[in-house]
């Protein structure tokens, strides 16, 4: 029994040292390794400095202009007077085709227009195709005669003198006549008959010229504009049209009865005073009466043939010289200049050769070196117009040389799998100035300088806080304690941000927690 108590004695004193243990290391241990423990900040100070954004690159010299030369027509190469790297400037003979047939052509051209100037101006003989022999003066002289002519026979007015002149001859022819009939009168009554119609007739012309004149008198044109008037004065002279040529008709069966006649009696002396008188007779008619429509419609149409012919002479010789022109043309085509200054760097040909119109010499201009640079695509925004650039080359490596964009391609280029930005780089004048020169193709590290600041207020850029796109703010301590502040943030790169202002130099700022071991 006792020995049972004992046990039991033991056992309690056992529980009771565990749970005193427990509670030790509940209250020791346990508890105080489930606190957490308290972050420690971490800051820095602002200072001044400086910031770099830039943006790296490769790139080769490319000339800053070059073009590619050849003949417009092809034909065989007789010489090529330039070699790669010779200095040319605008103007330069480059290379000459064979020319033998441009010439031929060109001395045909000449001909025909020799040709052409002679059909328009027949004095234009012997002598050198110059501008003063090439024109069509004497078409224009035809024309001007013929025109004169027409104005004459539309301006006629009668003649006094011209008219007394006309009787007197007339006059004169029939008293040779008389004489002759009277010679002749037993052989001459058939003549005597034939004449007296030849009289009538002569008679009726004047009086249907007389009513053609009353008919188409200009005074009577404002008749035309009557409705009443203007029909009756129509027929009229539609009638005085029909009476004269009727007239004109019965005076030519006169005339030819009377030549009939006196062919009949074998009268020579009658027949040559005949046609005299008839000559005397129709001399007194026109300087009477003027000139017919028919005259003046012939008269009209010298002009017209006249001015035909003046365009024709005009257009033989304006094609001629076109012709002659376009032959020249060819002829200075076969020889192939410089179009600007620059050195030759590609000569494809040899004389002898036939060549087509593909470009065979190449010029470019190496005064203004340009560099052909590519950047990562990421590096976009580093990269821009006027940006500062620094370049060395791989075969002058203690040297930099500066430069700007002067191009940035507006499309992505590929390279080698690659998507980059393409642009161009111009160097600065005073930068390569040096005895060395730099070839076309010549690689390089470029350094494209995106932004730079001196001497600015720099910050971690761990202390920043956006506050939404562009603004930010830092955490300045004061009394120990994190303040929020705005700040204007400038240049940034991966290290520092500028502050342009909201922040004093010495000022701490907090960059974050680090939790403590």
């Amino acid at each position: 029994m006792l020995h049972k108590k004992s046990f039991w004695i033991i056992l309690i004193i056992l529980l009771i040292a565990a749970g005193a243990g427990g509670y030790y290391y509940y209250n020791n241990v346990y508890l105080p390794a489930q606190v957490e423990e308290e972050p420690a900040i971490q800051t820095a100070r602002v200072r001044t400095g400086d910031i770099v954004v830039s943006a790296s690159g490769a790139g080769s010299v490319v000339p800053a202009a070059e073009i590619d030369l050849g003949f417009r027509s092809g034909g065989l190469l007789a010489d090529v007077l330039v070699r790669v790297g010779d200095a040319v400037q605008a103007g330069d003979v480059l290379a000459v085709l064979d020319d033998t047939d441009a010439r031929k052509v060109v001395a045909l051209a000449e001909l025909q227009v020799a040709q052409a100037a002679l059909q328009a101006d027949p004095t234009a003989v012997n002598g050198t195709l110059s501008e003063s022999n090439l024109d069509v003066s004497q078409a224009e002289i035809n024309l001007l005669s013929a025109q004169a002519k027409l104005d004459e026979l539309l301006n006629w007015e009668p003649d006094e003198a011209a008219i007394a002149l006309a009787e007197a001859n007339l006059a004169a022819a029939q008293a040779n006549y008389d004489t002759a009939v009277n010679k002749d009168a037993a052989a001459g009554n058939s003549i005597t008959a034939a004449r007296v119609n030849l009289e009538q007739a002569q008679a009726n012309l004047t009086d249907a010229q007389a009513a053609y004149n009353v008919a188409f008198d200009p005074g009577r044109e404002w008749e035309l504009s009557d409705p009443r008037r203007a029909t009756a004065l129509e027929n009229e002279r539609a009638a005085a049209i029909r009476n004269l040529e009727k007239a004109q008709g019965a005076l030519e069966i006169a005339q030819a009865n009377l030549n009939l006649a006196a062919a009949n009696v074998n009268n020579d002396s009658a027949m040559s005073a005949e046609a005299q008188l008839v000559n005397a007779e129709q001399a007194l008619l026109k300087a009477q009466t003027g000139p017919t429509e028919v005259e003046i419609e012939a008269a009209r149409l010298q002009v017209q043939q006249a001015e035909l012919s003046l365009a024709q002479a005009k257009l033989s010789l304006t094609q001629a010289q076109i012709n002659l022109e376009a032959a020249q043309e060819a002829l200075a085509q076969t020889v192939l200049t410089a179009p600007v200054d620059g050195v030759v760097v590609a000569v494809n040909a040899q004389p002898g050769e036939s060549v087509g119109t593909a470009p065979f010499i190449t010029i470019a201009d190496l005064t203004q070196p340009l560099l052909e640079v590519y950047l990562d695509e990421t590096d976009l925004d580093k990269v821009g117009l006027d940006y500062e650039v620094e370049v060395v080359f791989d075969a002058l490596p203690d040297e930099t040389f500066t430069g700007h964009v002067a191009q940035v391609d507006p499309r992505l280029a590929v390279v080698d799998g690659v998507t980059a930005v393409k642009s161009l780089v111009r160097l600065d004048e005073a930068s390569f100035a040096k005895p060395q020169t730099l070839p076309v193709g010549l690689n390089a590290a470029v350094e494209v300088i995106g932004g730079r600041t001196e001497g600015a207020l720099l910050v971690p850029v761990e202390a920043l806080r956006e506050l939404a796109p562009g603004q930010y703010a830092v955490f300045v301590m004061e009394n120990d304690e994190p303040v929020l502040r705005v700040v204007e943030v400038g240049l940034m790169d991966y290290t520092y941000a500028e502050i342009l202002s909201g922040l004093e130099k010495g000022e701490v700022v907090s960059t974050g927690v680090v939790a403590t071991e």
